[in-house]
C-alpha cells in the first residue's frame, strides 16, 4: 500500500518551486456595514423572492432568489442571519468576476461558498395550526383531504414519520470568509432541502428561505 509522503518542513526544492517565502497579510482597519430586511438600499439589489412578510423578512425562492450587495471598499467577510421555511436550510455566498463561473475561474479560490444544515425555522401557518394560534383557519382549509388534524400535520412535517418535527424557532447565522482577492460585490442565495407546503397546490422543493440581516466586513 502506497503512503502519502510526510514532510517535516519544506525542502529546498519546494522552496525554489513554490517560493519565495511570503509575509503575512495584515488587514489593519475594517468597517462593518449592516443591512436589514427588506433590504431597500441604493447599493443592494433583491430579486426572485416569494413574498415579503413583516415577521419573516424577504422570503427568497430557493437557488434563483438573490441578494446582491455592492460596496465601495473591498469585502473580506459576509455574515447572513435568517431562517428557513423547512429543515436543512443552506446559504450561498458568491463573488465571480466578469466572465468567470464555476468552470472557469482565476486566482485558485473557488468564488462560491456554502453553509448547509441550517435547521432554524420561522413561524409558519403549519406551526401556528399545531399550536392552536391560527384563529379562524383550519387544517382542511390549507390541504383539503390530506391534512385534517394536528396528527396529520405532524406526519407530513416530520422527517421519516416522527423522525423529528422541525419546529425550532431560532435564527441561523452563516459566516463567509471572502477572498483573496477581495471583491467589491457579493451575491447571497439560499434555500432549504425539504419540501414546503406539502399536500397543497403550491408544494415546492427545494423550499424557500428568509433572510433578515446581512453584515459585510470591508477594508478601509
Amino acid at each position: 500500500m502506497d503512503h502519502l509522503p510526510l514532510y517535516e518542513r519544506f525542502t529546498e526544492d519546494q522552496r525554489r518551486q513554490f517560493g519565495p517565502v511570503r509575509e503575512r497579510e495584515v488587514i489593519a482597519e475594517t468597517e462593518r456595514h449592516v443591512y436589514t430586511t427588506p433590504f431597500m438600499y441604493p447599493n443592494v439589489e433583491v430579486g426572485n423572492f416569494y413574498e415579503i412578510d413583516p415577521t419573516k423578512g424577504v422570503e427568497f425562492r430557493a437557488n434563483d432568489g438573490f441578494l446582491t450587495i455592492a460596496e465601495e471598499q473591498p469585502i473580506v467577510a459576509v455574515t447572513v442571519v435568517g431562517s428557513g421555511c423547512a429543515p436543512r436550510g443552506y446559504n450561498i455566498c458568491e463573488w465571480w468576476d466578469e466572465g468567470e463561473d464555476v468552470e472557469s475561474f482565476r486566482d485558485q479560490l473557488v468564488k462560491r461558498q456554502r453553509v448547509d444544515n441550517l435547521n432554524g425555522t420561522h413561524p409558519s401557518i403549519w406551526s401556528l395550526l399545531v399550536l392552536g394560534k391560527a384563529s379562524g383557519v383550519e387544517f382542511g382549509d390549507i390541504a383539503p383531504g390530506k391534512i385534517r388534524s394536528a396528527l396529520d400535520c405532524l406526519r407530513e412535517l416530520s422527517e421519516g414519520y416522527y423522525g423529528g418535527y422541525y419546529m425550532g424557532f431560532y435564527e441561523n447565522t452563516a459566516y463567509f470568509r471572502v477572498g483573496p482577492p477581495y471583491p467589491r460585490k457579493v451575491t447571497i442565495r439560499c434555500g432549504c432541502l425539504a419540501p414546503e407546503d406539502p399536500g397543497t397546490a403550491i408544494e415546492r422543493y427545494p423550499a424557500d428561505y428568509a433572510i433578515r440581516v446581512v453584515e459585510t466586513l470591508v477594508t478601509m
